[in-house]
């Protein structure tokens, strides 16, 4: 059993936790944050969407979706263990574009982000698997080390009445992708708006292992 405690926790969403591996730092971990309500179960669920889809692909890993990596006993119930994003620059877990956004609102007018944007959505159209919740809190903005962004959806995989594209014919299959991208983060603008309407009602909260690493950058740049 893998003991998780509040220590190593990476963030609390509207429906689960994310921890750190204790004893794998690259991987994270989702559990449930209750085991009662409508959500309950959804971790589990999630794994087994995810263990279907991979044996489709071959075990072949995603492109611009963190890979999930198997299922853990934990001391907190089931969880689900993930690639966990982190910053090439730093080290430290990568941000979210919800909480980006929350900091500085013209980043998403930069090159960078405007690039980074459109090879997202090219490599979720490769990775071909229907995501119907591809919101700024559900994604992850990596720093490169070469300075670049890379965007990884880090939850919202799948769609409530149909899972994954395997009985839907190609062309409705992109036209559905596009729909879903369009609606919630391109263009640019589009995704401001979304931001703006809907910033006071997101449940993303920060835990205590990324709050101390941002402390940490903090404190290297004003040394630097």
């Amino acid at each position: 059993m893998i003991t998780l405690t509040e220590e190593l926790l990476i963030a609390s969403g509207g429906i689960r936790n994310i921890y750190q591996h204790p004893e794998n730092p690259k991987i994270c971990i989702k559990v449930d944050r209750s085991s009662e309500g409508p959500a309950a179960g959804s971790t589990q669920a999630e794994a087994q969407l995810f263990e279907k889809l991979l044996d489709q692909r071959g075990q072949r890993d995603f492109i611009a979706i963190s890979n999930y990596r198997g299922r853990a006993e934990t001391n907190l119930g089931f969880g689900a263990m993930f690639d966990l994003i982190t910053d090439e620059t730093s080290g430290r877990p990568s941000q979210i574009l919800m909480k980006v956004l929350q900091e500085d609102q013209l980043f998403i007018q930069t090159d960078r982000f405007k690039k980074a944007l459109k090879v997202f959505r090219r490599d979720l159209v490769k990775d071909a698997v229907l995501c119907q919740d591809i919101r700024p809190w559900n994604i992850c903005v990596q720093e490169l080390a070469d300075g670049e962004l890379k965007l990884i959806l880090i939850d919202g995989v799948g769609h409530k009445k149909k899972q994954w594209f395997e009985s839907i014919k190609p062309f409705i299959q992109i036209k559905m992708f596009y729909y879903f991208f369009s609606k919630y983060i391109y263009p640019e603008n589009r995704l401001l708006q979304f931001y703006n309407n809907r910033r006071k009602s997101y449940a993303w909260k920060p835990g205590p292992l990324f709050s101390k690493n941002a402390d940490a950058k903090d404190e290297l740049d004003l040394n630097s």
